[in-house]
C-alpha cells in the first residue's frame, strides 16, 4: 500500500473544532504514506469566524503538500468543472474521504449524498478510495458498543480509516498540532505582557451558534465568583475579533490581571497559549477543543443540541457540564421555542465548582 510517490488527496471540510477532532486520522495518514505528497480539499469557510483547515494544521508540510478550496455546497457546474480538471491534473491516486457524513432528512438521501461524492472522485481519476461511509453506523449516529453510550466523532472517523490500521485515541502523539518555535515565541510574546503571569485561567465566551450560548450575564458572574476564590491569578480571554468587547467585560467582572488576545493570535498561537494554561473555561466550541488537544483540562460548558459524548473534547482530564432534557439532540442553531432551557439551566456556580475541583485535582496551590 505504501509508495514513496503515493499522491493522495485528503477531503476534510469544517473549521477549528471539526478540525481538532480529525487530527489523529491526519496523523495516522502520514504515518501510513510518509513520502507521500498529498493535496488537502476543503471547504472556504462559510461563517465569517470561523478559521479556515489549512490554518489550524500548518503549512510545515507534514499534515499536506497544497490546498485546494471550494465554497461548501456549491452546485455551479463549471466550478465543479473545474476543480475536477485541477484533481485530475494532480494524478491522485488515493482519496481519503474524512468528511462527516451529511445527515439528510431521509437515510436514503444520506447515502445518496455519499455516493455522489464517491462518483466525483471516481471521474476526478481515483483508483483507490478509502474512509468512505459502508455501514450504517457510518451514515447516523449510534450507540458505541463499547461504551454504551453515542459514538465518540473522532472514534467514528478513525473507525473509517481502519484499512490503515489501529488509530489510538489515547495517545497523545496523535493529537499533537507539531507547534513551531516561532509559534511558541509568539505565544510567549503575548504573555509576556502580564510579567510572568504564573499560573492562569484561559477562557473563551464565544460559539458560532445561538443555541451553544450560556449568555454573557453567566460568564460574568462566573467570573466574578471565581476571582475571589483566586485573586493572584490571571484571566486570558481568547476567541475571534468580533468576541473582544464581550471578552473586555468578562475581564472587567475578573477584576484582576488579565490579558484579551480576542482577534491577536492565530488558532495555533492560540493553542500556544492555552498549552501554558491551567484550566480552559468555554462553550462547545473550537478553542474547547484546541485546548484539549494542546493537554489543558477543560470546563466545557455544553448545549443539549447534540446527544452527550458525540463532540466531547479528547482526554479523561476534562469536566463536562451536560444537562440532558427532553428535547437533546434537537440540533438547532438557534433555540427560540425551547428557549435554551438546556445550556441556560446551568449556574454559575456549578461551573465554578467544576473549575476549582480541577485545579484541585491537578495539585495546584488555591
Amino acid at each position: 500500500m505504501v509508495s514513496a510517490k503515493q499522491k493522495i488527496l485528503i477531503y476534510r471540510l469544517g473549521s477549528l473544532g471539526d478540525t481538532v477532532m480529525v487530527l489523529p486520522s491526519f496523523h495516522k495518514i502520514r504515518k501510513t504514506y510518509p513520502e507521500a505528497d498529498i493535496t488537502l480539499l476543503t471547504n472556504v469557510p462559510i461563517n465569517g469566524k470561523a478559521a479556515p483547515l489549512q490554518s489550524i494544521l500548518g503549512n510545515s508540510g507534514y499534515f499536506f503538500n497544497r490546498v485546494l478550496s471550494y465554497p461548501i455546497g456549491t452546485r455551479d457546474p463549471a466550478l465543479l468543472i473545474q476543480l475536477l480538471k485541477q484533481i485530475r491534473a494532480l494524478k491522485i491516486d488515493t482519496v481519503i474521504y474524512l468528511a462527516g457524513v451529511r445527515v439528510s432528512l431521509t437515510l436514503f438521501k444520506t447515502k445518496l449524498t455519499a455516493l455522489r461524492d464517491r462518483l466525483f472522485f471516481k471521474a476526478a481519476g481515483a483508483k483507490t478510495l478509502i474512509g468512505f461511509p459502508a455501514v450504517l453506523e457510518d451514515f447516523q449516529l449510534s450507540i458505541d458498543a463499547e461504551t454504551g453510550v453515542y459514538e465518540w466523532e473522532a472514534k467514528r472517523l478513525a473507525r473509517r480509516l481502519q484499512v490503515l490500521g489501529d488509530i489510538p485515541l489515547n495517545e497523545d502523539a496523535f493529537w499533537d498540532l507539531r507547534l513551531t518555535k516561532e509559534e511558541l515565541k509568539a505565544a510567549g510574546n503575548e504573555l509576556s505582557a502580564l510579567n510572568d503571569p504564573g499560573p492562569f485561567i484561559a477562557a473563551s465566551t464565544g460559539t458560532k451558534l445561538q443555541a451553544n450560548d450560556w449568555e454573557e450575564h453567566n460568564w460574568e458572574t462566573l467570573l466574578k465568583q471565581l476571582s475571589e476564590q483566586l485573586p493572584q491569578w490571571p484571566l486570558i480571554m481568547l476567541g475571534g475579533p468580533d468576541e473582544k468587547e464581550r471578552a473586555d467585560r468578562c475581564l472587567a467582572a475578573w477584576g484582576g490581571k488579565g490579558l484579551n488576545l480576542c482577534g491577536k493570535t492565530s488558532p495555533r498561537v492560540s493553542g500556544a497559549v492555552l498549552q501554558r494554561a491551567n484550566v480552559f473555561i468555554g462553550h462547545d466550541s473550537g478553542p474547547m477543543h484546541l485546548a484539549a488537544a494542546v493537554g489543558t483540562p477543560c470546563v466545557a460548558v455544553f448545549s443539549a443540541r447534540n446527544f452527550p459524548q458525540q463532540w466531547y473534547p479528547r482526554g479523561n482530564f476534562n469536566h463536562i457540564i451536560y444537562h440532558q432534557t427532553d428535547c437533546a439532540g434537537c440540533r438547532l442553531d438557534i433555540c427560540i421555542e425551547q428557549k435554551k432551557k438546556c445550556i441556560l439551566s446551568i449556574t454559575a456556580s456549578e461551573v465554578q465548582s467544576a473549575v476549582m475541583s480541577v485545579l484541585a485535582r491537578n495539585n495546584y496551590n488555591i
